[in-house]
């Protein structure tokens, strides 16, 4: 039930008009591959064309390796960077992957904020999740839309940022993506897809997102939102302008998130 309300606002293919959706879609289109095939010993929830090379020693896209890992990783010894009422900042300086520092961030969000009617943990993640929706609020993005669907919590997207920290150009995002829920637990999980499958042009430049996450709980009077990003943004700047800006970032999505339920 979940899935269908979600993709019932999806725009159907046809409707897309960008690159993505000429010769290179329907050569990938054509691939001969299952939606829910073993990738190296695993009932994958992406097929394999969509898993890089570098990620598939360590990351299983299995939904009970996702929630194991996330729940791993979220008892990894953080470094404590920021700390603000209920937004906490912290980073892991590398992991397996990629030397790029993972910054996650802690926010509670209590339910008291919602003015007209507090949402279900299903409908808070509604505009999250749906990429026409995503665009309308959430003012790091200037493009958010669907390339395939490969089942009902699965699908990859391609998405264009904004401008950041008034120096960073716009930045191109090509993702795997799943969502789902375990024992009243929300989780999201992105990352890039292979470059040669949608090779990146000159502008904007294409960035490798080693790691999207979210983790959503609630209980009577708050939702709990814990968030990781390792990106490498192919661009040489100090760490601590990102990690000074993350804060301010992360705050003005959940307070434009908010403001969207408060309309």
């Amino acid at each position: 039930m979940l899935a269908k309300m979600i993709y019932c606002c999806l725009p159907c293919k046809d409707e897309l008009e960008m690159d993505f959706q000429n010769k290179q879609v329907k050569e990938i289109d054509n691939m001969n591959y299952k939606n829910d095939e073993e990738v190296d010993g695993v009932l994958s929830l992406f097929p394999s064309i969509y898993i890089r090379e570098d990620e598939r020693k360590y990351i299983k896209f299995s939904k009970e390796f996702i929630i194991n890992y996330l729940s791993e990783l979220s008892q990894k010894n953080f470094i404590n960077k920021y700390k603000e009422n209920s937004l906490n900042l912290s980073i892991l300086e590398k992991n397996e992957l990629s030397d790029t520092p993972t910054i996650r961030c802690e926010i509670i969000r209590k339910k008291s904020l919602f003015k007209k009617q507090v949402p279900t943990l299903e409908q808070l993640i509604y505009p999250i999740i749906i990429p026409e929706l995503r665009i309308k609020w959430d003012q790091n993005f200037k493009e958010f839309e669907l390339v395939r669907t490969i089942n009902e919590n699965t699908h990859i997207a391609r998405s264009v940022s904004t401008y950041q920290l008034t120096m960073i150009p716009e930045r191109e995002f090509y993702e795997k993506r799943t969502f789902f829920f375990d024992n009243g637990v929300f989780y999201y999980f992105c990352s890039s897809i292979p470059d040669y499958l949608y090779p990146p042009k000159k502008e904007p430049v294409r960035v490798t997102n080693y790691l999207g996450a979210l983790i959503i709980k609630e209980d009577n009077e708050n939702f709990y939102i814990d968030s990781f990003n390792q990106v490498d943004i192919k661009m040489n700047v100090p760490e601590v302008l990102i990690v000074m800006s993350f804060p301010w970032k992360m705050k003005e999505f959940f307070d434009g998130f908010i403001e969207l339920f408060n309309k």
